[in-house]
């Protein structure tokens, strides 16, 4: 099966909570021996200001390198998909295209999993290996409640050795077959307009879960000091109302496929699970590695 990975990057660095371990050298490497068990497989960056130099000596040779100017997350995440969007045109409609954030630790076996669930459970249209426990968050803001989305019909579904069931969310990190990508690249990016975090509103979407209460529409709406923070908070209200409307008309509804255990994970400490397994990947992936 065709598959492509766009993998998106910045510049610098942002100050999110991390890990003792984190390193987005160790991540790229992950995700590199990640794709030794997916033949063929092909990588771009989308690089928001240039690849950053603690991965401009691997980067080069391994990828082809698309120089964006984005600034926001919402905004780089609308150049991959539209990068992601000239790969599939090119690939057949079941090949998978993956979109990758820079922070992610993947298990050796992850990406091989997502090719083998792809060629074995046809229904799927969105591929995930890795579901974020964001229950506290949710908890305390109103405006995105924490969806459930049914389970595949007859039940989860061994695939190899990993189990995969439909999951109600995941993050930017996922898998989607090209003629997917290609039909729904309008509510992909109709989803990141709506304020963060848009990845969630966005898989409630496309799955028909109504992403906004409608009593909560002008709820967890941030300050606005600028001009422009006060064009946001006004226009997130509008967004929000546009995309549930969407929900109750669109067909098909999509199927997100996750795996029951999770085969990479975020290196943020607010979504790290208490397992040991991680550090230790890490420091076998920084090991194994190449010099700098």
């Amino acid at each position: 099966m065709s598959f492509a990975v766009v993998y998106r990057t910045r510049s610098g660095d942002n100050d999110k909570d991390r890990p003792a371990w984190y390193d987005r050298r160790t991540a790229w490497d992950s995700l590199v021996a990640s794709l030794d068990g997916v033949p063929g497989a092909r990588v771009t960056v989308v690089a928001d200001g240039g690849v950053p130099a603690d991965l401009r000596v691997v980067v080069e040779g391994r990828a082809e390198v698309v120089a964006v100017s984005a600034g926001m997350t919402a905004r780089s995440f609308r150049r991959a998909v539209e990068v992601g969007c000239r790969l599939a045109r090119d690939l057949p409609p079941d090949a998978v295209v993956w979109f990758a954030e820079d922070d992610y630790l993947y298990t050796p076996e992850a990406l091989a999993a997502v090719v083998r669930a792809a060629s074995e459970v046809p229904a799927a249209d969105y591929f995930s290996v890795f579901t974020p426990d964001d229950t506290a968050w949710h908890d305390t803001h109103p405006s995105q409640p924490d969806r459930r989305v049914d389970g595949l019909p007859g039940g989860p579904v061994t695939v190899g050795d990993h189990v995969w069931d439909r999951s109600a969310k995941t993050t930017s990190t996922f898998g989607v077959r090209a003629g997917v990508l290609l039909a729904d690249r309008w509510l992909l990016e109709l989803g990141s307009r709506v304020g963060a975090p848009f990845d969630t509103a966005t898989w409630h979407a496309l799955q028909g879960l109504r992403p906004f209460p409608v009593r909560h529409l002008l709820s967890d709406l941030a300050p606005a000091p600028s001009v422009r923070g006060v064009v946001k908070v006004v226009g997130k209200p509008l967004m929000r109302a546009v995309l549930d409307v969407v929900v109750a008309v669109r067909r098909p509804r999509r199927v997100l496929l996750a795996t029951q255990r999770q085969l990479a994970v975020h290196m943020e400490t607010a979504q790290l699970p208490a397992d040991p397994c991680w550090p230790e990947l890490a420091a076998r992936v920084a090991d194994t590695r190449a010099p700098r």
